[in-house]
């Protein structure tokens, strides 16, 4: 059944009185957050931090499944609908587009709405834009001289990344028209995953496909200090995001608009180099993002339970309308949605101080023992698992024959993530097998030393 979109509102959780920590706890958090606001790295976006919190918290641990909205926005969650429709579970980020014909652009109200209320019941709310060409404002066509997906003469692009110039100005007033709306979702406490000019190494689209530091780059810095230093849109948490094209190793250093502007580092994966989940796309974002958390912008097929094994620094992924139903059986897709390591709308913490602090300190709803990372290694390798009571925990790694190798904890711990580090250093190439035994719960990971 179709939701209706409704109005902006804030809503607040009770609190947990049973916790007699409580108070402790969130001192401990506000601390926290202080220091992340202060940070020079999100000192642009210095009041979008919870999500970002939040999403360095699961990285390399869960993801968050979402879902894209396309056109129309008069239908803001009918991609999301279809997903809860199949899986019986609504994706934990939600997303929409501006858009660029007439009929979307007068119902951009219908589809902020939606964005306040997917906050509300405790969603990632992300915002993206298929902007038209400040050759010719908006409204636009999809495709024609003056279209999304259209392109713009070198001396026009000199000229719009120009302060003061024609163009410059109109590319301006394109973002006077999407500001108020972003404004009413910060006047109502939304913090927006904000994913402008996206694909930016995509040259069919009139903005990307212009490498260097006066290329596409550029015009991002200008939109991003437009809509923060003149706006005041500080609630915006930039997404810098890239196709997975051939030469993505060397696109992740000619389009990016430096750390300062960016808070997320996407990956669009359509197997545009032919390949798509592959192991080095993966270290190419991994290395340039450094601690930022990276995500899976957006797909077709979706990623399989031993990609995300294999890859546990995504924080989110996000498939793209129409293409999810006609990638992916109906099989596929719940099978993901029920993945243990997958976060949906019901396992989201919500958007206040309570809700976080509670995800980040409170006890986790299972037992869970992560693959380690990296699987294969040399000669080091992480081995992560999650306790969701305190127990007496030994977690033992043993060769192909069954002789214990190392005991790696054999200890009382508490509730939450915990991180053991093995080293095989010493130890021949070859398969090894890591069994944690927490209470009731036993589990056991392959490891893989290649020297």
């Amino acid at each position: 059944m179709r939701r209706n979109p409704v109005p902006l509102g804030r809503q607040t959780r009770p609190l947990d009185r049973r916790k007699l920590y409580f108070d402790m706890r969130t001192f401990l958090l506000l601390i926290t957050l202080i220091n992340v606001l202060t940070s020079p790295v999100l000192a642009q976006t210095a009041d979008s931090t919870v999500v970002v919190r939040f999403l360095e918290k699961i990285s390399g641990h869960e993801i968050v499944a979402g879902q894209h909205n396309a056109e129309p926005n008069s239908a803001p969650a009918f991609s999301t609908d279809s997903i809860e429709s199949i899986t019986g579970k609504v994706p934990g980020l939600w997303s929409g587009d501006f858009l660029y014909e007439p009929e979307n652009i007068q119902t951009r109200r219908i589809m902020i709405d939606e964005a306040g209320r997917e906050w509300n019941r405790g969603a990632i709310v992300q915002l993206m834009w298929h902007a038209c060409p400040p050759t010719s404002g908006e409204p636009c066509s999809w495709q024609g001289s003056s279209g999304v997906l259209s392109r713009l003469s070198d001396a026009q692009w000199d000229s719009l990344i120009t302060d003061g110039s024609a163009l410059n100005a109109s590319w301006k007033r394109e973002l006077d028209h999407i500001a108020p709306y972003l404004q009413s979702l910060k006047d109502n406490g939304v913090e927006v995953l904000f994913r402008p000019l996206h694909e930016m190494n995509q040259s069919a689209f009139w903005w990307g496909g212009r490498p260097g530091p006066n290329g596409t780059a550029k015009l991002y810095q200008i939109t991003h200090d437009y809509l923060v230093k003149t706006k005041g849109l500080t609630n915006l948490i930039w997404e810098w995001d890239l196709q997975d094209f051939s030469t993505l190793s060397s696109d992740v250093n000619s389009y990016d608009p430096g750390g300062s502007y960016w808070d997320i580092l996407a990956l669009d994966v359509y197997g545009s180099d032919g390949q798509m989940y592959t192991t080095s796309k993966y270290n190419i974002i991994l290395n340039k993002a450094g601690n930022k958390p990276i995500a899976i912008g957006e797909c077709s097929q979706l990623p399989s339970d031993a990609t995300l094994l294999q890859q546990p620094r995504w924080t989110f992924f996000m498939a793209w309308p129409g293409l999810v139903f006609s990638s992916n059986t109906a099989a596929q897709i719940k099978t993901l949605y029920n993945s243990p390591n997958v976060i949906t709308l019901a396992e989201m913490p919500g958007w206040n101080i309570t809700g976080i602090q509670n995800w980040i300190f409170a006890r986790p709803s299972s037992m869970r023992l992560s693959q380690n990372f990296p699987n294969p290694f040399n000669p080091t390798t992480m081995i992560s698992y999650r306790l969701s009571v305190s127990c007496n925990v030994t977690l033992r790694v043993y060769d192909a024959l069954g002789r214990d190798v190392e005991t790696l904890v054999n200890r009382e711990e508490g509730p939450g993530w915990h991180e053991a580090r093995f080293n095989g250093a010493g130890l021949p190439s070859g398969v090894y097998f890591c069994r944690i035994v927490a209470g009731d719960y036993t589990a056991t990971r392959k490891l893989a030393l290649i020297k």
